[in-house]
């Protein structure tokens, strides 16, 4: 008989499966909050006024993580839906969920810290007024709620029992979970419902996916890009054609990245075997795209490496260095990858 540390699946009653609940509900209620608290720091302008994160590179951080922390949590969440208390629990399940809350909570801790370097480097100071101690004071229960629920994650996953060997190539992704969640949410009896964890459940619509998840990824970080820019378009006006395609560019690159970098962590899509050249090309597209929101909140310093100034004056200098860092960034990790991958 196995022993229940090396099993693929937790049985009702579990001890594992008690503290994945504490930490799964932990992030929830981190990423709620902290969502809340990111949309009244940077759209609320009275308070956004005295802010100490206003202004790049901090507001970088949060532009980002106050879209991918509710999105990546809602996801989360509605698999989390087939993690059901009275029925048996497939190892990878559980721990796929549990990944993307502890990345949710990453992401959450990163702008913390982003926030609090902020207030240590007294950035904006001039800007400081009597709302900007309270929203200093606000970052403390943050603070807390997130550490508690990285122990709290910590706990779960040692508690996870181990894989039979050769278990993960077994475990499905995200897209297997598809059809039997469409099932699950469908009103009883729903011919719509049925008919559409039917088309879901077809090899060849998840395995298109698999396929062309790389281009997918790209096509709805365009999309996103382009909601974003004309977001702010319409709420601060017509920034003109070239910084509107920076703004567009810049978020979708961000997005790219985040997906890539997270399915090769959380795997959305088990992608099927590329060749090495293929896979160094993914790897350094991955890390150019990644390299523009880096960039552009680094512009200053950029700028200044290269020799040309003390900042950047200019919107198609702004979109230079941008460009140019991450043209030189994904050249190099495509160079370095397929050095090794050769060796």
């Amino acid at each position: 008989m196995r022993d229940d540390l090396t099993i693929n699946q937790l049985e009702v009653g579990h001890p594992a499966r008690p503290a994945a609940a504490a930490a799964l509900l932990t992030s929830a209620a981190g990423a709620a909050a902290f969502t809340l608290f990111a949309y009244l720091t940077t759209q609320v302008r009275v308070v956004r006024a005295g802010s100490p994160w206003q202004d790049d590179p901090y507001d970088a951080v949060v532009t980002f993580t106050m879209f991918f922390v509710p999105l990546l949590g809602t996801l989360g969440g509605a698999r989390a839906l087939l993690c059901r208390r009275d029925r048996p629990l497939p190892r990878y399940r559980i721990e796929q969920v549990l990944r993307a809350a502890l990345v949710c909570t990453l992401l959450v801790a990163a702008t913390l810290a982003t926030d609090w370097a902020a207030v240590a480097a007294r950035a904006d100071r001039a800007s400081w007024d009597g709302g900007t101690p309270w929203l200093i004071a606000s970052l403390l229960p943050l603070t807390g709620v997130t550490a508690g629920s990285l122990l709290l994650h910590r706990r779960a996953i040692r508690r996870l029992p181990k894989p039979v060997r050769g278990a993960e190539d077994k475990g499905g992704d995200w897209l297997d979970d598809l059809a039997p969640l469409a099932t699950l949410l469908a009103a009883p009896r729903s011919r719509m419902g049925r008919a559409l964890a039917a088309l879901i459940g077809r090899g060849k619509v998840l395995g298109f996916v698999r396929l062309r998840f790389a281009l997918l990824a790209a096509a709805a970080a365009v999309a996103a890009g382009l909601l974003v820019a004309t977001g702010l378009a319409s709420g601060e006006g017509w920034p003109g054609v070239l910084l509107f395609t920076v703004e567009t560019t810049v978020f979708a690159g961000g997005t790219f990245a985040f997906v890539m970098i997270c399915n090769s962590v959380l795997r959305f899509a088990a992608l099927p075997p590329a060749s090495g050249t293929r896979r160094a090309a993914r790897i350094a597209i991955t890390a150019s795209a990644l390299a523009l929101p880096v960039s552009l909140a680094l512009r200053d310093t950029a700028w200044q490496l290269l020799g040309l100034g003390d900042q950047v004056d200019s919107i198609g200098q702004w979109a230079a260095v941008t460009l140019t860092f991450a043209l030189l960034t994904g050249a190099l990790t495509f160079g370095v990858i397929a050095t090794a991958t050769r060796k």
